[in-house]
């Protein structure tokens, strides 16, 4: 787990330009993979999105600090200070599986960016992204420079656990379900911290890992690895 999210930093933070070719499925790590390199190459119809709360798990391998992250980004080139309304989509895709069925809805669901390439068809994925990873590295490519960003902490966990318990009590969603959604909603809003508070990546990383290792050991999880295991079907309990 650990392992697998300093892989993701390594590779967001690489001298050289990483180019995720992306074509079929990219689910779960395929997605984290995606999102961590410094640009996506996609063929029109790939399906992107973080699955892991089908088996009862939460995205573990850097998924849910990206998301913490753009929010932090797309809220810094806008006017309002609060930064809950661009984690709103980021969080619902995550607690309800959300997937991308084409690369233009994953753009907009934000696995893909805009500066992202889309290509129609699936056997040129390669060559365009080849071709995208000579020229990033010709052009002088530099990693992003690593820096703190703002989560909406204690008050917009508080907001978006009012939504779950009104789901939960509503019969929408199941205990577990909304379990797995409050955890993850711990995540991406950094914790029990002040609104606005600056954490790094690593910071809420840690908060993933917690997350992922109590959620392993929970008799309702393994009910769902079982069931997933044994019919390919999510278990819903």
């Amino acid at each position: 787990e650990g392992f697998m999210q300093q892989m993701m930093l390594r590779l967001r933070y690489a001298n050289v330009p990483v180019i995720s070719a992306m074509r079929g499925l990219a689910l779960g790590g395929g997605c984290e993979l995606a999102v961590h390199s410094a640009r996506r190459v996609a063929h029109m119809e790939t399906y992107v999105g973080l699955v892991e709360v089908g088996v009862g798990l939460i995205p573990g391998a850097g998924g849910l600090t990206y998301i913490a992250r753009r929010a932090a980004e797309n809220a810094r080139t806008s006017t309002g200070k609060d930064l809950l309304p661009f984690l709103t989509d980021g969080f619902t895709a995550a607690a309800m599986a959300k997937v991308g069925t084409s690369a233009i809805e994953s753009r907009a669901i934000g696995y893909l960016l805009d500066s992202d390439i889309i290509v129609p068809h699936k056997d040129e994925v390669l060559f365009v992204a080849l071709n995208e990873a000579k020229a990033m590295y010709r052009a002088g490519y530099r990693p992003p420079h690593k820096r703190l960003f703002p989560v909406a902490g204690r008050d917009g966990k508080a907001t978006i656990m009012g939504q779950l318990i009104n789901m939960r009590d509503g019969g929408f969603i199941s205990r577990h379900d909304f379990h797995i959604a409050s955890l993850i909603a711990h995540v991406v809003t950094g914790g029990d911290v002040d609104p606005g508070t600056l954490v790094s990546e690593e910071y809420l990383m840690t908060l993933e890992r917690q997350a992922f290792c109590s959620l392993i050991e929970h008799p309702k999880t393994q009910e769902r690895i079982l069931g997933m295991l044994s019919t390919g079907k999510p278990l819903r309990n």
